[in-house]
């Protein structure tokens, strides 16, 4: 570990009324994992739930008629849609974050067996989030105000060096892969 400390409360900074007070370690979290994992996992990317907020992608669309928040990271994996397989950064709460494997509910019959899998390796039952319309196995919610940037850091690249090869094995229908759309 690089000895970075800071925690969130330090990282927050100002916060606008559009955000949930963790919008700058989301991005701190993005920027270390890439530079991390890059070479590792080369079809990594990073998603922002607020770009997605008013796009007319039909999963956008979906996603904002539930009334769920845009305000989460998710880590996507070449050749998959960033919605159908991926690790989800989200907040709980001004405080609290969730990490975990995500899937679509449409991928679950391809992935959910592994997810299954997966969860089992973290001690993360694999649970339905009607509201996401996706299937997650999450770890226990993680108190990012006593977290350092390293741990939360530590915690995303292990689970997404745990995807990678799921991403790669598992065969992505036309209609999922991120780069026939």
């Amino acid at each position: 570990m690089s000895g970075n400390f800071e925690t969130t409360s330090a990282r927050a900074g100002n916060v606008s009324a559009e955000d949930d007070g963790l919008r700058q370690l989301r991005h701190s979290i993005a920027e270390s994992v890439m530079a991390r994992m890059k070479s590792e996992i080369p079809g990594l990317s990073p998603h922002f739930g607020e770009h997605y907020e008013a796009t007319d992608e039909p999963e956008a669309i979906v996603y904002r008629s539930s009334g769920a928040t845009f305000r989460w990271l998710a880590f996507a994996f070449s050749p998959w849609r960033m919605w159908d397989l991926h690790v989800g950064v989200v907040p709980a709460d001004r405080h609290r974050l969730s990490i975990g494997f995500h899937i679509s509910e449409r991928a679950s019959p391809r992935l959910l067996g592994e997810l299954e899998r997966l969860g089992s390796e973290i001690d993360a039952p694999v649970q339905h989030q009607k509201l996401a319309v996706e299937y997650q196995a999450n770890l226990p919610l993680i108190d990012a105000d006593a977290a350092s940037l390293d741990a939360l850091v530590d915690t995303v690249a292990l689970l997404c060096s745990k995807y990678a090869p799921v991403a790669a094995r598992v065969p992505c229908p036309p209609q999922m892969r991120d780069d026939l759309r």
